[in-house]
């Protein structure tokens, strides 16, 4: 008996290109989820954190993690992105072997914010290595399989960090910190194995520097697409809670919710980043995934009072209605954040897009604690309706941004953008 994948996912994964990538994203997001699972007991145990420290932590490390795209994508333009990639991961493996050596939040604390500055550059110029790497029409598939074997690594890695959680010693736990730093040092030699830059061209053409920033469309579609990401709040931070705190399903739905957005993104990611092919369509997936985040968080509110069953299945169809929503929205914004690049100076661009991300991620806890969990279905309706119109407003910033590009688009002049 043989295995083999979906075909959506089978196409996507051929080119050479996405199966050097591919190898080398499983092995870095294994060792993710092994430090994502065990981290906050690493603090708490091994170096003596509260965990209202810990959450200070994490947040002033996204905030560093916010301004070290741009940065590091001019970097990236300058010596290019793989060389780039390379030297981020073996930094970050010294950074991390480094959570062994302390011992009190005011060590741990510049570590953290040194730590996320370098993952969230780096993921910026990743993108930029998949621009750079990738035809035009291959990169959107090719980032929907690279998605998908993310939430693959980092589900494996969760599996291997519990033994580490049975144990529950400073011994494991350090560990599991010593595996994580290897397998940034393993992913910087699996980096080697990208074939040549397709788009490379030889010499690079010397791209605006640092313009993305004063290209206000693109500035516009970020922040549209960095308030999709704060989708990712919800689901790590207000399911949990609101199921706890403010129904009676039981516990043990969230973690099936969890699963469940994580199966859905594995086997749907490829299939469902199909339509991208141009801003137009890319800005209607985006307005799709906005609508869909939308209805999901009114469907949570309508869970608080039912019985458990009913509760249940509210909870489990509105994060199956914002994971569609999720994928979509996903697969717009990561078409229009390449299509609308200038190619010379796709690591500063995919910077500055990347800094939108960082954003909505550091801002979603935040969002959906002060309105859903704080006021109930009038606070999950005020976050409905802040998704609702970030829907509505990526066909006018997509039609607005593909107007001001010194050359238009093809598809784009075959095909207007509209709401329809």
């Amino acid at each position: 008996m043989t295995l083999s994948l979906p075909r959506s996912l089978a196409d996507a994964a051929g080119h050479p290109v996405i199966r050097s990538l591919s190898a080398m994203t499983l092995v870095n997001t294994a060792g993710n989820g092994l430090l994502m699972t065990t981290g906050a007991l690493l603090f708490t145990r091994v170096v003596g954190m509260t965990a209202s420290q810990v959450g200070l932590a994490l947040t002033l490390g996204g905030v560093c993690g916010i301004a070290s795209s741009i940065p590091l994508g001019r970097v990236a333009d300058r010596f290019g992105a793989r060389p780039t990639v390379v030297a981020l991961l073996v930094v970050q493996a010294v950074l991390v072997l480094g959570y062994t050596q302390v011992h009190s939040f005011w060590t741990a604390l510049p570590l953290i914010c040194a730590v996320t500055f370098v993952d969230r550059g780096e993921s910026a110029v990743r993108a930029a290595l998949i621009a750079q790497a990738l035809p035009p029409d291959r990169r959107v598939p090719g980032r929907a399989f690279l998605r998908a074997v993310t939430n693959v690594g980092i589900s494996l890695g969760a599996v291997l960090a519990s033994l580490a959680l049975v144990a529950d010693t400073p011994a494991a736990y350090r560990t599991i910190v010593v595996a994580d730093a290897a397998t940034f040092l393993l992913a910087a030699l699996l980096v080697f194995r990208v074939p040549a830059l397709e788009n490379a061209g030889g010499e690079r053409t010397p791209g605006r520097g640092f313009g993305a920033l004063t290209d206000v469309p693109y500035v516009v579609i970020t922040v549209l697409a960095g308030a999709l990401v704060m989708l990712q709040g919800v689901l790590e931070i207000g399911v949990p809670l609101w199921v706890t705190g403010q129904t009676h399903a039981p516990r043990t739905l969230i973690a099936a919710a969890m699963l469940l957005n994580t199966v859905m993104v594995v086997l749907l990611q490829v299939r469902l980043s199909k339509g991208a092919e141009s801003p137009a369509r890319a800005a209607r997936l985006a307005m799709r995934a906005g609508v869909l985040i939308a209805v999901g968080c009114v469907l949570l509110g309508f869970s608080k009072g039912p019985d458990a069953w009913t509760a249940t299945v509210l909870i489990l169809v509105a994060v199956a209605v914002m994971t569609v929503g999720e994928i979509l929205g996903s697969a717009g914004s990561w078409a229009l954040g390449f299509d609308l690049a200038d190619e010379r100076s796709q690591g500063v661009y995919q910077g500055v897009f990347n800094t939108g991300f960082a954003a909505g991620l550091v801002l979603g806890p935040l969002a959906v604690t002060q309105t859903a969990l704080r006021s109930g279905m009038t606070g999950w309706l005020v976050l409905a309706g802040i998704f609702l119109v970030t829907a509505v407003a990526f066909v006018p910033a997509t039609r607005w941004a593909v107007a001001t590009r010194p050359v238009a688009e093809p598809a784009a002049a075959e095909e207007p953008v509209t709401a329809a």
